[in-house]
């Protein structure tokens, strides 16, 4: 069970984070109402974060949650801001991803 609420606590942060950084980018003006959903989520976000400085290892913490967040606002930036997906680009993703699972195994090591 504590794997399981590891991950949601990593993916909580991402969620709220991308969401928050798409939110921001759509608003046309700062004082815009999505500005200020999207400056809430991330602020959110930020607050998660902090939850998770205080109860995993940083080596742990930073490479699972940095690698999570780009691996969601890459998805956001090619599903909703009509970005380009390149090979390289999504290579580069999986490669993240691959890097997040090894850091994740080899934790316990």
């Amino acid at each position: 069970m504590k794997l399981v609420a590891s991950i949601a606590v990593f993916v909580l942060y991402a969620l709220l984070s991308t969401y928050g950084l798409y939110k921001i980018k759509a608003a046309p003006e700062i004082l815009h109402p999505a500005f200020v959903i999207g400056f809430t989520a991330y602020g959110a976000g930020f607050l998660v974060w902090f939850y998770i400085l205080r109860t995993t290892p940083l080596s742990l913490a930073f490479p699972v949650a940095a690698g999570t967040l780009i691996l969601c606002t890459t998805l956001v930036g090619i599903l909703l801001l009509a970005e380009k997906a390149h090979v390289l680009k999504l290579g580069g993703v999986a490669l993240i991803v691959v890097g997040i699972v090894m850091v994740s195994l080899g934790e316990g090591r």
